[in-house]
């Protein structure tokens, strides 16, 4: 089962498989709007305020919905789309390989020619809390031209540096690499319920609509397998 929370289809199918005999979302979702939970802003925007009021409903606690729910998607073959933006002269180097976290390597070049006092402050926090690879959940956000990795290259280099790497944008063009990414590879699972949950009910009252812009996925250091790519894209129109 695949979830890309853009496509309401998907997003549709994958929560009535989920709930199937345990809650009804749609009954549920008009019953928080009842009681007023939705008209909170923690609740469409805090991932453990939505939870504590699901699971209010439901007589659990948050962690009993979490475990259940991960349970479900493991049981389904849960599979979440995520979307890596860089740039690069050669797709084949993915097809082949995978998205990679940095390797020890690059960090030593990096530290060795370019790393700025700033950028090895940055570097040590980004090890110990977000190591990469990332992947935009929203298929809309990725495409957006005002992605700096379009330009640039790697976010996560420019963490390591300090400062941007420079990309020749004759030899290279902007990628967004398409992703099916197995749900036991995903961390931040109760971070993943609610964007889930929020797309379903975005979906059920639009009123309350709104983008994920910069949501994310971060893979924790681990390495994707180049058969959870579904498709390499070039943005040629973006210069």
């Amino acid at each position: 089962m695949i979830i890309d929370i853009d496509n309401l289809k998907l997003v549709y199918v994958a929560v009535c498989r989920i709930s199937q005999g345990w809650f009804d979302p749609v009954e549920m979702y008009a019953s928080l709007k009842a009681d007023g939970k939705t008209n909170s802003s923690g609740f469409w925007g805090i991932a453990t305020h939505m939870l504590a009021d699901m699971s209010g409903y439901l007589g659990c606690t948050s962690a009993q919905f979490s475990d259940k729910w991960d349970q479900r998607c493991s049981d389904n073959d849960t599979r979440m789309m995520g979307y890596h933006c860089t740039r690069h002269s050669e797709m084949q180097v993915f097809v082949e390989k995978g998205i990679l976290p940095l390797s020890e390597e690059i960090i030593r070049l990096s530290e060795d020619q370019a790393q700025t006092i700033k950028g090895k402050s940055m570097w040590e926090y980004r090890l110990q809390k977000s190591p990469g690879p990332f992947f935009l959940l929203s298929y809309k956000c990725a495409r957006s031209p005002e992605k700096h990795s379009f330009f640039r290259g790697p976010e996560i280099l420019f963490t390591c540096t300090g400062h941007h790497i420079d990309v020749n944008p004759v030899r290279s063009v902007p990628l967004i690499i398409h992703c099916a990414i197995p749900y036991p590879l995903l961390s931040e699972r109760d971070y993943l319920a609610f964007c889930v949950l929020r797309a379903y009910f975005n979906f059920l009252d639009p009123e309350d609509r709104m983008d994920f812009d910069g949501y994310s996925i971060d893979l924790k250091g681990k390495r994707l397998d180049p058969q959870h790519i579904v498709r390499i894209e070039g943005i040629r129109d973006i210069i």
